[in-house]
């Protein structure tokens, strides 16, 4: 299982057939790999502006493997922020709830956002490459 940030995601949906939104193809198509959870949802969800669009967009979204975030993984997220903090390094909040997701889960992290390079250094979130 990998988790697929939002910024892969948008690539994808704008440009299926660019360099680098095969890997994503494969990790749906290899047994529904591509795991999302309710920030990523909401964040490409939000995005959608065309209703028909959106409609579909969501059923699709609905048949990936979805990881819940329990009160554990926010009080991850707090502690990263905090600790990225203390290190100088400054994330968005959506960034360190995302992390905890994947680290909770023991999966990696998907994506095309440098903050989750900063975030890596720092903790034990792995990136899929």
């Amino acid at each position: 299982m990998v988790v697929i940030d939002t910024s892969v995601w948008i690539d994808f949906f704008r440009n299926p057939a660019a360099d680098g939104n095969g890997r994503l193809e494969e990790l749906i198509r290899e047994n529904n790999r591509a795991a999302v959870c309710g920030l990523i949802l909401q964040e490409i969800l939000q995005g959608i502006k065309d209703q028909k669009l959106f409609a579909l967009t969501r059923q699709r979204l609905l048949f990936l493997p979805y990881l819940e975030a329990p009160r554990d993984v926010h009080l991850l997220a707090a502690d990263l922020y905090r600790h990225l903090r203390a290190k100088g390094v400054t994330v968005p909040s959506t960034d360190t709830i995302i992390a905890a997701v994947a680290i909770h889960h023991g999966f990696p992290l998907f994506t095309r956002d440098a903050h989750f390079s900063e975030i890596a250094r720092h903790s034990e979130l792995r990136l899929y490459s």
